[in-house]
């Protein structure tokens, strides 16, 4: 082979080529992996929707035993003798979201098949303790239901219930 001028391309061979393109490859196949399980370590940011207090309704549209379930903001709305109750429809045990059973008057998960009764205290299953509370007002005679800081409970006490 005779030595190369200044002018000539220098050309790759389609082996080296090809070799390059297993390299690059590999390269993007590990990086993926290392991402994906730092992702996968790394804690989710608890990205907060919805309102965080809401207007739940005048306490006289609610008749004494109902449950209402505000969709939106994942909250259960119970009437009781003693007063309101107001508690997050989120287990929590895997964050299922529990639906109110009226003919058998609890809170079913469908997750994991935990039952909860009308206070939101479990009755069986594996969450380690009652639906989380919300602070909860009457305000002129409308409920308004503060979704900010939920309160942790391990079952339920008379004095959690709001009179209305």
């Amino acid at each position: 082979m005779e030595p190369t001028s200044k002018g000539e391309k220098k050309t790759i061979s389609r082996r080296r080529l090809i070799g390059y393109a297993w390299i690059t490859a590999g390269a993007i196949v590990v990086g993926e992996l290392i991402f994906g399980t730092l992702a996968f370590l790394w804690p989710r940011r608890k990205q907060e929707k919805g309102e965080k207090i809401f207007l739940a309704g005048k306490a006289t549209d609610f008749k004494v035993g109902e449950v209402v379930y505000f969709r939106k903001e994942k909250t259960f709305l119970q009437r009781s003798m003693g007063g309101f109750l107001a508690f997050s429809a989120v287990c929590p045990h895997l964050r299922c979201i529990v639906n109110w059973n009226e003919a058998g008057r609890k809170f079913e998960c469908p997750c994991h098949g935990a039952k909860f009764n009308l206070n939101g205290e479990v009755l069986e299953g594996p969450p380690p303790r009652a639906l989380d509370l919300f602070k909860l007002q009457i305000v002129d005679e409308k409920i308004v239901i503060d979704m900010t800081k939920p309160i942790e409970r391990k079952g339920f006490d008379p004095s959690q219930l709001v009179n209305g």
